[in-house]
């Protein structure tokens, strides 16, 4: 018996209204089959996935006005850009901004493959961590392409959270990570997630609604 046959007469009832417009549905066997079928008679009515580069897009006067507001606000933010040599030789070559005033931004980091597996991540991850800290950053943010596994892996190691999903017309699907320093910080994110987190400096640092969070918690009347 096949294990699944109670999901097939699951399929079979809720598409059931597609073969009743008149459609009839063909189970393929495995992957392969239908990614094959996909390419040979799908594919070409769909345009292929791309990369855009929109600043390259941008008219004369779209870069001109840029520039100016640019200039107007004198947008000098932080930036880090260091290549890692051996013996003369590129080993490997990372960069880093100021997002705002509390935020950094591991913007790239490349290792040759020559260099790889020898703990150089390592070292730029824990050497940026100690940076930012040094600097007074509350958090370091990053983004990566969802199937990063390594360096996504690597990160959540060394006390990365997962802190959002974008997407972004140039570059497609991103998992935004960021490292707290702050540990109220943290505990405030850790709180959000449905942990009980709540510190001291957090009760005494809450606004908003947070005097009838409290009276509820506590068994009062809201306020």
């Amino acid at each position: 018996m096949d294990r699944w046959s109670y999901a097939r007469d699951l399929f079979d009832q809720h598409f059931g209204p597609l073969r009743d417009a008149g459609f009839s549905l063909e189970r393929l066997p495995d992957a392969p089959t239908y990614w094959k079928l996909q390419e040979t008679e799908l594919a070409g009515h769909f345009p292929p996935e791309v990369f855009f580069e929109l600043r390259a897009l941008r008219t004369a006067q779209e870069r001109d006005g840029q520039l100016r507001l640019a200039a107007t606000r004198d947008d000098k933010p932080l930036r880090d850009f260091t290549a890692v040599r051996a013996g003369g030789a590129l080993v490997a070559m990372f960069c880093g901004e100021q997002k705002a005033d509390g935020l950094y931004r591991m913007w790239h980091t490349n290792v040759h493959t020559d260099h790889r597996r020898r703990g150089i991540y390592g070292h730029i991850l824990r050497g940026t961590i100690g940076y930012t800290q040094a600097l007074g950053f509350d958090a370091v943010t990053s983004e990566h392409a969802p199937s990063n596994n390594a360096v996504i892996i690597a990160k959540l190691r060394a006390g990365f959270r997962i802190y959002a999903m974008e997407l972004d017309p140039m570059a497609g699907i991103s998992l935004v990570l960021r490292y707290f320093h702050n540990p109220e910080h943290l505990a405030a994110y850790e709180l959000r997630c449905g942990l009980a987190t709540l510190t001291p400096q957090l009760r005494a640092h809450g606004f908003g609604a947070f005097a009838t969070l409290k009276a509820q918690m506590l068994g009062g009347e809201p306020g």
